[in-house]
């Protein structure tokens, strides 16, 4: 009876529009009600502050103000200009650059939102004066956009490693090969939906000026290639690496190129601060919400239930796929994550055999599929806004790459080296 009045006054406030967190919190409150002892209360404040204070916490406002300082130091243009010498001569040119220079940017920002926000205001209008349909210029905006948080220093990954105690070092590694992977099977995709375009390609850039666009983009690469090499390298953690990547931004970006005055910073550390705060809220009701579920055997029970319909791990998955590709439609992945991650995880670790790592990246890869997909997918609106289009327009184009995520992560359940190999080179934990 309990797990059914915590889970029903959750998905009901949530339903109803009230923020999550606040959600959390009253479902939380449960326990102390049905308990009739201040002791609980006392415990779940306890909870709800442990949570939001984790050393490994600290790398989300470090990497936050390293992202939005490269990103408001106009380095965004230096990135796509490497990407159009790789890539420019390639079938579908702008489309390629597109989903490249959101494989760049990710690298710094770690954020499908600000990865969308500012790829899409560049690459919309161009790939639409050279021909390319709106909608087509959305979908291949929207879904270079969820590569993001898979990619290092992804927040959503932060967030997961210090929840839910996971390496966050492995889960950068198996995020980044992964990521590859996906990025090489969209521009195929992409290769292969132009040809009925008429769309026009770069001449294929010389050694001369392929080293002169490194060089120009050589310096906003420096942080994701020290940032990832000196956690994978055991040089520094993950918060030690955000205040590095936060300190090489102030110093890029107001010493050496001087796109940012002093009078900026206020604003950027403002945007940083409310970013922040969100998420750390959300973190702390979920360490609340988690200790009740723990305490009250619910993920146990819930477990049970799943088993009555099947034991096989692939019909569980499965299920849980599904539940994932529903919940991401209208919750962000970090939200999801902190939402669920206590109920769905033990079904991935204890009964499907998944490692944490393998688990990790099932459940942030099925939740970007539900943000692509139709109607209220977070990523097609974000792109619909930023592209001044509707998002009708964009699904008429965005249903290959659905697909094709679809069979990229059903592919990484059967096939867990795809995950784990990175990481047990490195020889991380998680696996």
């Amino acid at each position: 009876m309990l797990v059914l009045t915590v889970l029903g006054i959750l998905f009901l406030l949530i339903f109803l529009g009230a923020p999550v967190f606040l959600a959390m919190i009253l479902a939380s409150l449960v326990h102390w009600i049905e308990a009739g002892r201040d002791s609980a209360l006392v415990v779940l404040m306890q909870r709800f502050y442990g949570g939001m204070t984790s050393f490994n916490l600290l790398a989300i406002p470090m990497f936050l103000l390293a992202g939005v300082v490269m990103t408001r130091g106009g380095l965004t243009e230096r990135l796509i200009g490497l990407a159009k010498a790789l890539v420019g001569h390639m079938r579908g040119a702008l489309a390629q650059i597109n989903i490249l220079s959101s494989v760049f940017f990710g690298g710094i920002s770690g954020s499908a939102y600000a990865d969308i926000a500012a790829m899409g205001t560049v690459f919309v209008p161009a790939m639409k004066k050279e021909g390319y349909p709106l909608g087509f210029a959305g979908a291949i905006t929207a879904v270079s956009g969820t590569m993001a948080p898979m990619i290092p220093p992804s927040i959503v990954l932060i967030v997961y490693g210090a929840t839910f105690g996971v390496s966050i070092g492995a889960l950068f590694a198996a995020g980044l090969s992964l990521a590859v992977l996906i990025g090489i099977c969209y521009m195929t995709m992409a290769y292969f939906l132009v040809r009925r375009l008429d769309v026009p390609s770069y001449p294929r850039a010389t050694l001369r000026e392929l080293l002169r666009a490194f060089g120009k983009a050589l310096v906003p690469l420096v942080m994701p290639i020290v940032v990832v090499g000196g956690i994978f390298g055991g040089h520094f953690s993950p918060t030690e690496a955000g205040a590095i990547a936060a300190a090489y931004g102030l110093l890029v970006t107001m010493v050496i190129y001087r796109t940012i005055k002093v009078r900026d910073l206020p604003g950027i550390l403002l945007e940083t601060a409310l970013t922040t705060a969100a998420v750390m809220v959300l973190i702390g009701a979920a360490f609340s919400l988690s200790y009740v579920m723990a305490a009250r055997h619910i993920p146990a029970e819930i477990t049970a239930v799943l088993l009555n319909v099947s034991n096989d791990p692939l019909i569980l998955s499965s299920m849980i796929l599904a539940l994932l590709f529903v919940v991401g439609m209208f919750i962000d992945r970090t939200t999801a994550i902190l939402l669920f991650g206590a109920i769905i995880i033990p079904v991935f670790t204890q009964q499907a055999g998944f490692s944490s790592v393998h688990t990790a990246m099932i459940i942030v890869m099925a939740l970007g599929i539900g943000h692509l997909t139709p109607p209220v997918g977070g990523t097609l609106l974000m792109t619909a806004l930023v592209g001044k289009m509707s998002v009708m327009s964009i699904v008429r184009y965005i249903w290959p790459f659905i697909i094709l995520e679809v069979c990229i992560t059903l592919a990484v359940i059967m096939f867990p080296a795809l995950s784990e190999t990175l990481p047990r080179l490195l020889g991380l934990g998680g696996l």
